[in-house]
């Protein structure tokens, strides 16, 4: 008895489920907060990488389009074979392109047999052999495609150049006159790395797919990494993590080199901290808050319920109190009486007015144009009874009592419980046609309605009078005999006058 009066566990029980349930929530939103800032981050990184590789791209593409330029001309108008003289045009159509070149360091012709010249031309270079050289290997192999690579640059003292190189092959038998290579300086495009913002605190780097370094802005990175990161780049044809950073790279350079993004996951998950704090710092005030509101209504109760014991210990109640408990009193005694009300005008099985709210209704509406009377009586009702019981028979004059209630709709249409299987049915401001229109699907969906038990079939009968222009006795003997007369004809129909 003691436990039933314990108001402080329910109270404990409601807010703990309440604070539960918003800690979850809130975990929940700061989840797909987090998702959705992780994923803004690495696309705001990707777009960047695209800007770099599509500038990269840019930039090497219009010098391996001037070394393709050059080859073409190159193969045209000059022999090793002939004298210094007669290539001289060459040379110096070659330096003019080389001045408007800004980052060009040299232009290179060279031969299988060894054979070179150099722009700007450099004494004392015979000791020189170009054959040596890896873009010379690779090129002189390859009769179609410019070859990106790193070399050295001796008469230039330049340790690390980028040499853009081409085969140089006659348009008239298709031999191959040598190579041509034109080498850039790697610190133009170092730079270039270097002056763009990257959204967040990374990495950006340039390397080849055998995992060597290219372009390095000044990283100390493991050539072990970058052998691992180039098995990365092969398997996993997109961005991916290893050893706890986040990596996104692109293509440049003929599809030779890659460009590659580094993040460290700690300066990712950083800012993401930084983001859902908010939501982590709006959870705890709302806790406060809800933890103030628990201590408060347990004050509260306790001391309403401190009230009443004293008031029942003492036998007295403050005036505040009785007045709350008069308004109580009157509010609980108003709904009693419409509950007593509508108990005594409805009937109790069927929630249709019973007969006795018939016989007030019925007076009314005799006196009032356009209205219409319908006795309904369950056809075969003793038989279902018999057959099934009379627990089935009052569930089918229910459910007979529930379709006609749902199918009247807005109209100004009362059903009454009018005795036993007997239903009236009074229409105010209703055509006869509608009347019977209503009436007859009614009729159908009652006859067509399936029963959970085998075999049972329900259907019923009705008369339709027109009330008014005579007593009311006879309106309703009237509806009765079309009734009577709509049971003796078949059953199942609506007869009407």
């Amino acid at each position: 008895m003691i436990e039933s009066l314990n108001f402080r566990r329910p109270i404990n029980i409601c807010f703990s489920v309440i604070a539960a349930t918003f800690i979850l929530v809130g975990l929940l939103i700061a989840h797909l907060q987090w998702s959705a800032s992780e994923e803004a981050h690495k696309k705001q990184n990707r777009i960047y990488i695209n800007n770099i590789a599509a500038f990269m791209d840019t930039y090497l593409g219009g010098y391996q389009n001037s070394v393709r330029e050059m080859a073409r001309i190159a193969a045209d108008q000059h022999k090793f074979e002939d004298d210094a003289g007669s290539s001289r045009e060459l040379r110096s159509w070659m330096i003019e392109r080389l001045r408007i070149l800004p980052d060009a360091i040299s232009i290179i012709h060279a031969d299988s047999q060894g054979r070179f010249i150099r722009l700007p031309y450099i004494e004392g270079t015979s000791s020189w052999d170009p054959r040596k050289e890896p873009w010379f290997t690779i090129s002189i192999e390859d009769s179609d495609e410019a070859h990106f690579t790193i070399s050295r640059d001796p008469f230039a003292n330049k340790e690390r150049v980028i040499t853009i190189s081409l085969p140089v092959i006659n348009g008239t038998d298709g031999s191959n006159n040598g190579v041509l290579a034109l080498n850039l300086d790697i610190d133009k495009s170092t730079e270039i790395l270097n002056s763009i913002i990257p959204p967040t605190k990374s990495r950006t780097f340039v390397m080849n797919r055998d995992g060597e370094m290219v372009i390095n802005p000044g990283y100390p990175i493991d050539p072990a990494k970058l052998k691992a990161l180039a098995r990365y780049a092969r398997d996993y044809r997109g961005d991916f993590i290893m050893d706890s950073h986040y990596y996104a790279y692109r293509s440049i350079a003929s599809q030779s080199w890659l460009v590659v993004h580094e993040v460290d996951e700690k300066e990712l998950n950083g800012l993401l901290w930084n983001q859902c704090l908010n939501i982590f710092w709006g959870m705890l005030f709302t806790l406060v808050v809800l933890f103030f509101c628990w201590w408060a209504t347990r004050a509260a109760m306790n001391t309403i319920f401190m009230h009443i014991a004293t008031s029942i210990r003492n036998g007295a109640i403050k005036p505040a109190a009785v007045e709350e408990m008069i308004f109580e009193e009157i509010h609980n005694s108003r709904q009693r009486q419409e509950k007593i009300s509508h108990e005594a005008l409805t009937d109790a099985l069927t929630g249709l007015k019973n007969r006795r709210s018939f016989d007030a209704d019925v007076v009314q509406y005799n006196n009032e144009p356009l209205t219409y009377l319908a006795l309904i009586d369950i056809d075969n009702f003793k038989k279902v009874n018999d057959t099934w019981g009379h627990a089935v028979g009052d569930m089918v004059l229910k459910t007979v009592s529930e379709l006609g209630l749902r199918l009247r709709g807005l109209e100004n249409i009362t059903l009454y419980r009018y005795g036993g299987e007997e239903i009236a049915v009074l229409f105010k401001g209703i055509s006869q046609e509608k009347a019977q229109s209503y009436l007859e699907k009614w009729r159908i969906t009652v006859s067509t309605r399936k029963f959970r038990e085998n075999d049972l079939k329900i259907s019923f009968s009705a008369g339709l009078s027109k009330m008014g222009g005579a007593s009311l006795p006879e309106v309703i003997a009237r509806a009765d005999k079309l009734l009577y007369q709509a049971k003796k004809t078949g059953k199942n129909k609506i007869i009407a006058s």
